[in-house]
């Protein structure tokens, strides 16, 4: 990572961690905030139904006082009924549109974080395990759902329902009012203990799950090699060991439930059996009648739901509090942003001669301290231009840095004069193709890999460009032809198919500049042959610089740029670098020696 963008990632972290850990509720109302007119309708949806369900208790006092008198019951007895399909009508609609707002809540945080993953820094994502970001883009934002609508709409109008009962409980009787109030007081203290316990239990399970997530698909990518190397049994004890830590906390989570569920549930039958004494005792001794005791001990079994409601919401949001902690970590990763840091946003000229100039001037870069470049220097113009040296010699950081995966320390990487981090990223990577080593492709077909980020392709492009890499008869002998699928990343064709597609795909996206990491180390001699060939044709028309291993390439290069820890050793062509440079003979007699392929000791692998 550059410089600057250490600083940035440090300076967001100190600046986030106080939000990490107060500032979830600010989280949260803005994840509410599109969404707050339809939260308001619900709210007073709620209150009409519970002001419904308040009225009760009083319709059932009159029914029995008209017991009492012997008038008729016919009126109260609608009554009722009407409150009864009204609350169930109620009741639907609410649960139907808390469901859709919750559900549509989390789309767009999901949406959010997405944007938030993709506009990221490169240095950034590869860091953090896969894993990790499927786990928080889905299971977190999952536990979001009840928080950000069932519970906040329900933890709103649940204390009005409890008010509404206790005022006119207190018009019924205040004496056993105040022993109510008192009760669910004492409750309180309980519950809050039992909450704090759940939202760190929530939190651990999920950071588990997520542990868990990264792990198997650590196994799943290099699943052959899994099975090659007998490890079944240790991966499955490392991914169990994942999903042990995520079950211990689950326990601890569940475990702190059920307390906010007993104490709650128990507090409710306490309080109905001290009213129902306490309410006796009244009414034997006139204080109190028998229709204002039902009416009394109606609305503390009507508390009970309301009051549930209002623990069980607060167990909502620690659980989401802990979800919404875990998302917005996502918000420390440093973003990329599409603008130039210099002093203004530049545009290149598209130049029909192709003689699109790259030029290092003392370029220095470092991850972490760790120096990767250092003072390098040297020009790349129209033709195949490759960079040769042994593995870590920083030729692949060199191609990341010509695409603003992350900025020079120092010096400048000048693009036809203009330094690239005056020009916009998507102004720069328009005029670049870039393939990397792994090759990987995106896309359900052949089609689609072979068109992927290509602006405006023509079939007629396309099928050039298939020539072009020797992939023309072999897409014809395929049942569906481009239409066949690939499967993920590739895995239903050979490495050398996914590279050849990869370049095909470079050369579609009609770029100034090519920028080849290692493509072709999967090729047999024929292909590799072909491609050379049309890398040769294309260097004419445009710039290609290349990494490579393999001596049929450098030789045919109109450049070889020689790198050794991080320093440009020597440039020029094959055979002058041959009589001149110790280091690349050593190079030249490795590569003979594995028939033009990859030597020992230069692994692809250089970051």
């Amino acid at each position: 990572m550059d410089a600057p963008a250490r600083a940035e990632t440090n300076t967001a972290a100190q600046e986030a961690a106080p939000a990490a850990r107060g500032g979830e509720w600010r989280t949260l109302r803005s994840y509410l905030r599109p969404a707050r007119r339809l939260l308001v309708g619900l709210f007073f949806l709620e209150l009409i139904a519970e002001g419904a369900t308040l009225i009760q208790p009083l319709v059932a006092r009159s029914v029995i006082e008209h017991l009492e008198e012997g008038r008729s019951l016919l009126w109260p007895v609608l009554m009722l009924s009407g409150i009864a399909v009204v609350g169930m009508v109620l009741s639907w609609l609410g649960t139907f549109l808390i469901g859709r707002a919750g559900t549509g809540l989390v789309r767009d945080v999901r949406q959010r974080l997405v944007r938030r993953i993709l506009g990221a820094k490169v240095a950034g994502v590869e860091r953090r395990p896969v894993g990790d970001f499927l786990s928080r883009v889905g299971s977190d934002t999952t536990l979001l759902q009840a928080t950000m609508a069932d519970a906040v709409v329900e933890a709103a109008a649940a204390p009005i329902a409890i008010l509404g009962a206790i005022v006119l409980m207190g018009v019924i009787d205040p004496v056993m009012l105040a022993l109510v109030v008192g009760l669910l007081a004492i409750t309180t203290v309980g519950e809050r203990y039992a909450l704090r316990r759940v939202g760190e239990a929530t939190e651990q399970e999920q950071a588990r799950v997520g542990s868990m997530t990264a792990a198997l698909q650590r196994v799943l990518i290099a699943f052959r090699t899994v099975k090659a190397s007998g490890t079944e049994r240790h991966e499955q004890q490392q991914v169990g060991s994942q999903a042990d830590g995520a079950y211990r906390a689950g326990v601890r989570s569940a475990r702190a439930e059920a307390w906010v569920e007993v104490i709650a549930g128990a507090s409710m039958d306490v309080t109905f059996l001290v009213v129902l004494a306490v309410g006796a005792t009244r009414v034997a001794s006139g204080e109190l009648g028998i229709g204002g005791l039902i009416a009394f001990l109606l609305y503390v079994m009507y508390l009970r739901e309301p009051v549930e409601t209002l623990f069980d919401a607060a167990t909502d949001f620690s659980e989401g509090l802990a979800a919404v902690r875990r998302v917005e970590e996502l918000n420390l990763l440093p973003q990329e942003g599409s603008q130039a840091v210099g002093p203004g946003t530049r545009s290149l000229p598209r130049r029909e001669d192709g003689q699109l100039q790259i030029r290092c001037e003392g370029v220095w870069f470092g991850y972490r301290d760790r120096p990767v470049l250092q003072d390098v220097s040297f020009t790349a113009g129209r033709g195949l231009t490759v960079l040769v040296g042994p593995s870590g010699a920083g030729k692949t950081t060199l191609l990341s840095l010509v695409e603003r995966f992350a900025d020079v320390d120092r010096g400048r990487i000048l693009l036809d004069g203009v330094d690239v981090r005056e020009l916009s990223r998507s102004e720069l990577r328009r005029r670049l193709a870039y393939v990397q080593q792994e090759a990987p492709l995106l896309g359900e077909t052949v089609r689609e890999a072979a068109l992927y980020g290509v602006p405006h392709p023509e079939e007629a492009d396309l099928d050039e460009a298939l020539r072009s890499v020797a992939l023309d008869t072999w897409v014809n002998s395929l049942p569906d032809g481009l239409d066949t699928p690939v499967g993920e990343r590739g895995v239903e064709i050979s490495g050398g198919q996914r590279q050849r597609l990869a370049v095909a795909r470079a050369l579609l996206r009609d770029a100034d500049v090519l920028l080849l990491d290692e493509a072709t180390a999967q090729l047999d001699a024929i292909s590799e042959r072909t491609l050379l060939d049309s890398l040769a044709h294309q260097s004419h028309e445009r710039t290609v610089l290349a990494i490579t291993h393999r001596l049929s390439v450098a030789a045919e290069a109109d450049q070889l740029v020689l790198l050794d820890e991080g320093r440009v050793r020597a440039v020029g062509r094959h055979d002058d670098l041959l009589t001149a440079d110790s280091m690349y003979r050593e190079l030249v007699t490795a590569f003979g020696a594995q028939g033009n392929g990859r030597p020992p000791l230069l692994s692809p692998t250089e970051r």
